[in-house]
């Protein structure tokens, strides 16, 4: 990833690094996250510990490397030697009025967190890297959107940001920096979904779980695509891998713990309607998602029987990114009843609940805005949103706001 793509996050991971003695990012590989910690501390010792030597100086004796190294330091890859996590406890603890001194990075590991919650409770803050932002990947500043999302009153002062093409080219490339920026090279782009998958599942799917069976798991993950945006039903899975529920159970947890997929909670409330339970979940990238239902360009995509599906991935994992610098504690949910009224996402931020439709289309009908009103009504919300591919911003019923998706 080029030095001038600036990443809009730098500025939250650096006042975290005022804050706390380390700062770890995690995400899927790819992300961007090693060009990250070069820009965020480029004067720092940088070592990458999938690179032998590396690991080899740093595993010999973890708290003797940490003894005689100067800080600030940069260590990439950290989910490959685990013991490392209690001898950076120690050299904090060893210096614990200093903020600052190190900045760390993982991935493809489920047991990360839980390693560095448990030896550096109160010691870091973890931020988690996704694929490229509107703003990142288009090269144009931040949407005042959220830091406006309480305030609804000053969404009228919003402007457009993306033209539709940019935005429609993104959704068909996905936002993983290198192929998205290399695109149009078509023979490199599709190598490169290609071997992203191969090198994930061969190399870190393998090495984190030794007795996987890969095969039923490769083609968990090619069905997990068809299956993007859907509630998740297990039994569904196990019948068509010929595996038990238990594994599929495994499957999933790997898929979400690895950051390739995002599952959502249904939203269960204390309403009076009977709402489904089961959660649903889809592949963080869409351009993952059109590379294995082979979209190869936005023609395709827009004629696709799952575009309004895969537009709906795309427009929610925009929110997403964009909402942690913001709301440090935010949650989401979707909504579905039992007599198939459903929002798209609910976003619990602040003590707030605000119910967001998400549409392709450029243009909502009255009866589509049915599952809100009830919605806002029998929750009290401050007001509901549509995100779509309309011209401006405007009310369209009482408390609730059209804003459409370049203008996010």
């Amino acid at each position: 990833m080029p030095d001038h793509l600036k990443r809009s996050i730098s500025s939250h991971i650096k006042n975290l690094l005022k804050g706390f003695p380390c700062v770890a990012l995690l995400g899927a590989r790819q992300v961007g996250k090693s060009t990250l910690l070069k820009d965020l501390l480029p004067k720092a010792a940088y070592y990458d510990l999938e690179k032998t030597a590396d690991y080899d100086l740093i595993s010999a004796d973890v708290d003797f490397f940490f003894r005689q190294s100067q800080t600030p330091l940069v260590i990439d890859e950290a989910q490959s030697l685990p013991k490392l996590f209690n001898g950076l406890r120690v050299a904090i603890d060893n210096n614990r009025s200093q903020n600052g001194l190190y900045l760390i990075s993982g991935s493809s590991s489920p047991a990360l967190v839980k390693s560095i919650s448990e030896s550096l409770a109160g010691r870091v803050a973890i931020v988690e890297i996704s694929g490229l932002s509107f703003d990142e990947a288009l090269k144009k500043e931040t949407s005042h959107f959220y830091k406006d999302l309480l305030e609804p009153k000053n969404f009228s002062k919003l402007k457009r940001l993306y033209s539709d093409k940019e935005i429609l080219d993104l959704c068909m490339h996905g936002s993983y920096p290198e192929a998205f920026l290399k695109r149009k090279n078509k023979i490199f782009y599709n190598s490169w979904y290609e071997s992203y998958i191969k090198t994930y599942i061969e190399r870190d799917v393998r090495q984190l779980f030794p007795n996987i069976n890969l095969d039923a798991y490769r083609r968990f993950i090619s069905m997990l695509a068809f299956s993007s945006g859907e509630i998740i039903n297990i039994s569904k899975f196990a019948t068509a891998l010929d595996v038990s529920q238990p594994t599929i159970k495994k499957y999933f947890e790997i898929a979400e713990g690895t950051f390739l997929w995002r599952r959502i909670n249904s939203f269960e409330g204390n309403g009076k309607k009977r709402l489904l339970k089961a959660p649903k979940g889809y592949f963080r990238d869409t351009g993952l998602v059109n590379y294995f239902l082979k979209i190869l360009d936005t023609d395709m995509l827009l004629s696709h029987p799952h575009f309004g599906r895969i537009w709906e991935i795309f427009v929610t994992e925009q929110i997403l990114k964009n909402l942690k610098p913001e709301f440090i504690n935010y949650d989401v949910y979707y909504y579905r009843t039992k007599n198939a009224a459903e929002i798209d996402i609910v976003l619990d931020i602040g003590r707030s609940l605000i119910p967001i439709e998400i549409k392709a289309s450029s243009g909502i009908k009255s009866n589509q805005l049915l599952a809100l009103k009830d919605f806002i009504q029998e929750y009290k919300c401050p007001y509901g949103l549509v995100i779509n591919n309309g011209e401006e911003v405007r009310q369209i019923a009482e408390k609730i706001y059209q804003v459409p998706v370049g203008f996010i």
